[in-house]
């Protein structure tokens, strides 16, 4: 079989097409060396886009985590009387949290002044007629006291003593204090606890 060559209308053989000037620059730019640049620009954005969100998704769960561990040592701390109105009446203070409590401070309002002691120091301090009652035991509450998860403490108790018990019920009732207590997790989040309110009251850091 014979080769035959291809001739235009002219009798003469094709020629390629010419490329134009802006082909010639396309050409030039997109060579080997532009390809890899381009290529290494993208593969960086990329990697810096998967290191921004690997870094988000690390930060949500260190975040997570340190929930888990605040909510894991929370105190709670609650003061209720007991046997009220009977002859073993008492005035409890109670860690019903799951973590220690660390009294900050401890504050008797009275009468407008604030004094800067626990409830039993202020009541023997400045009320002279519970001197008088027997039969009536107390523990004091101090900054920097550590309270146990489950801990009771009995503030005031009278011990099986219907009158004495009256009296100082009486003695309460005739005199208007309120008192706060401020307390820390070992995380150091602070709580106060308060005559007017039921629950903890969490405080801000500049509080």
């Amino acid at each position: 079989m014979s080769l035959k060559k291809t001739y235009s209308n002219s009798g003469k053989a094709a020629r390629p097409p010419m490329l134009t000037q802006s082909d010639e620059k396309k050409k030039r730019f997109w060579n080997t060396e532009k390809i890899m640049s381009t290529s290494a620009i993208m593969i960086s954005l990329m990697s810096l886009i998967a290191l921004f969100y690997q870094t988000n998704l690390m930060r949500e769960e260190q975040e997570l985590q340190r929930n888990a561990q605040l909510k894991s040592t929370m105190p709670y701390l609650m003061i209720a009387n007991a046997n009220y109105g009977g002859p073993n009446f008492s005035i409890v203070l109670s860690n019903k949290g799951i973590g220690p409590a660390i009294v900050d401070s401890t504050i008797v309002i009275y009468k407008d002044s604030a004094y800067q002691m626990d409830l039993p120091t202020f009541l023997y301090q400045e009320i002279p007629e519970l001197s008088k009652i027997s039969e009536i035991y107390h523990s004091n509450i101090a900054p920097g006291q550590l309270i146990s998860p489950n801990e009771r403490i009995e503030i005031f108790k009278v011990d099986n003593s219907q009158e004495s018990a009256n009296q100082f019920l009486q003695l309460l009732m005739a005199i208007d204090i309120d008192y706060r207590l401020i307390y820390r997790s070992v995380y150091d989040e602070r709580w106060a606890l308060t005559g007017e309110s039921y629950f903890p009251v969490k405080l801000e850091e500049e509080e």
